[in-house]
């Protein structure tokens, strides 16, 4: 699964009903009305391919009110499937994975894009163990209809990045593109109802509509924040809550903008900084990349990349705040983190030897900033309605000032921020949406130490809000534990199994092993590269000079 990134970053910067309930009409013989029922799940022949080797999936369309205060009139519909567990366990209840965060990312449902990843990277904790996996794109994003996508961003920044554009430049173009893509599609949505408090109220009904009484619920990233919700809103819902690379929503993470994207560099540089071995290959890292930025601001450079959305060699021009947005996308991957040195003294020579590092996370970068099953204003929606109200943009400016040229972007995105929230013109969240939630249901709590989004520290201290919680530290892993660690994933299979049962030591020990394997792995490799090596230069040692004149 890719590593979900809030795009609306790089966009200011940058035959069979299961379970349905139809509309009950009034009855005639009592005279009383019955309460009309606007939820309905509507089976699909799964619109991808699948092989033996897969459980028995199912696939839906759920489809609901867009606004549930107007339950009689417009709906929209989200995608909905079952994967099933290979030996059924009576006694265990269905995993609801909420989607891929973002928020505004896709769970990649989509024909050309599912792949085994879809449940494979979750079978020790569901099908594997007897239990139902059900997987959601929430509303707005992927699959669902309508699908809020802005095509205009996507034209307009596939363009852009082909040029050298100033700051100013580049955030007039992307203001324009919001303007364009807000205009069209307010006229076919209502973009106040794409929140995490609407789709908590979604996965309610979709609880309902299934007759399940309750699910366990598993949150990644953004929709991290959807499970909370769920269990604010609807407590007698939920069982159990899977954390995975938390958000809070007592954390005003635009408020910590400067520092956490600060700190996030300073992370990447120590893992070189910090070991002996690194630092003597790849000295003066921190200033060299200072450099390096400064260099690319006033000589910005064309590097050529493939990605999966260009048919030819696509001529990204990089300048140093680019440099900046494309590494803090990269560090949502903690192996990135060795081929950062590689990265900065590949960009510091001037010709194409050692870009490989740089044209791979740029490559990534454009993939996230180009895919069209992104609900960019679904996102923005987002932000604007439960962020934004809780923002103090002067002092994160007044932060943003004191971070020097690695807070450059920061600075630029702030002021980008709260003008898109104008565009948008949407109502602010209460109070409520930024206040911790302290659901009593057994929660458990992956995080990794090299986290870009939230430091440690910090969901550190947010963890604690939860009364019966687990609270799983992995130092060595970035963004998504599940899709990093088979330790995770095992302590997740084991809590499902028993909530009660604490799961620290024996993932630590197990955490150790993996690691280690890790090691000897890399070691294996750099001496078979070694080898490799010495084989050829003794080669070239042999062929004989020319003698003088020729």
């Amino acid at each position: 699964m890719q590593k979900a990134r809030l795009r609306i970053l790089l966009i200011i910067l940058f035959s069979m009903v299961i379970g349905a309930c139809e509309r009950s009409t009034n009855s005639a013989q009592t005279g009383q009305s019955q309460q009309k029922q606007y939820a309905r799940l509507v089976a699909k022949p799964c619109w991808f391919k699948t092989d033996e080797t897969w459980p028995f999936t199912q696939c839906f369309m759920m489809e609901v009110p867009e606004n549930y205060a107007h339950p009689e009139k417009r709906k929209i519909r989200f995608p909905v499937v079952r994967f099933r567990a290979t030996n059924p366990d009576p006694k265990k209840i269905p995993l609801l994975h909420l989607g891929a965060g973002g928020p505004g990312a896709s769970m990649g449902l989509e024909p050309e894009n599912a792949s085994d990843w879809l449940w494979l990277n979750y079978a020790a904790m569901t099908v594997e163990d007897g239990r139902d996996l059900f997987v959601i794109d929430p509303r707005g994003t992927g699959m669902a209809q309508p699908r809020l996508t802005c095509s205009e961003f996507i034209e307009d920044a596939d363009t852009a990045f082909r040029r050298n554009l100033s700051p100013e430049e580049e955030a007039r173009v992307f203001s324009f593109s919001m303007e364009r893509c807000y205009s069209r599609l307010s006229k076919g949505a209502d973009l106040a109802q794409y929140n995490s408090s609407v789709i908590a109220r979604d996965v309610e009904e979709l609880r309902k509509t299934l007759k399940l009484d309750k699910f366990d619920l598993y949150g990644v990233s953004y929709s991290s924040r959807y499970a909370l919700t769920v269990a604010r809103d609807f407590p007698e819902s939920v069982r159990t809550l899977v954390l995975n690379s938390a958000v809070f929503p007592n954390i005003v993470y635009t408020q910590q903008l400067p520092q956490d994207s600060l700190a996030a560099y300073e992370r990447g540089l120590k893992h070189c900084i910090e070991d002996e071995k690194c630092n003597s290959r790849y000295p003066n890292l921190r200033r060299r990349l200072e450099n390096l930025i400064q260099t690319l601001d006033e000589e910005p450079r064309t590097i050529p990349i493939k990605h999966r959305y260009s048919k030819q060699s696509y001529p990204f021009v990089l300048t140093g705040q680019r440099l900046l947005r494309v590494l803090f996308q990269a560090l949502y991957n903690e192996n990135f983190y060795s081929e950062l040195p590689k990265m900065i003294e590949g960009l510091e020579n001037e010709g194409d030897e050692g870009l490989q590092p740089a044209q791979d996370a740029i490559a990534h970068f454009m993939e996230i900033v180009l895919d069209p099953y992104f609900g960019d204003a679904a996102g923005v929606s987002h932000f604007c309605y439960e962020e934004a109200p809780f923002v103090d943009f002067d002092q994160a400016r007044a932060n943003a000032a004191d971070t020097g040229i690695l807070g450059g972007a920061v600075r630029s995105d702030l002021n980008l921020l709260q003008l898109q929230c104008r565009i948008w013109a949407i109502p602010s969240a209460p109070l409520t949406e930024s206040e911790a939630i302290s659901t009593p249901v057994p929660v458990i709590v992956l995080h990794g130490g090299l986290d870009p989004v939230l430091a440690a520290d910090d969901v550190d201290i947010a963890r604690k809000e939860l009364p019966n919680h687990q609270w799983l530290l992995f130092p060595n892993l970035a963004h998504d534990i599940i899709s990093a660690s088979n330790c995770a994933e095992r302590a997740v299979a084991r809590f499902l199994d028993n909530p009660a049962e604490d799961q620290t030591e024996t993932t630590m020990t197990c955490r150790k092993a993996e690691l280690a394997d890790q090691i000897s792995t890399e070691e294996e490799s750099e001496s078979q590269q070694e080898a490799e090596q010495q084989a050829v230069e003794p080669q070239a040692a042999e062929v004989p000079a020319p003698e003088s004149g020729q």
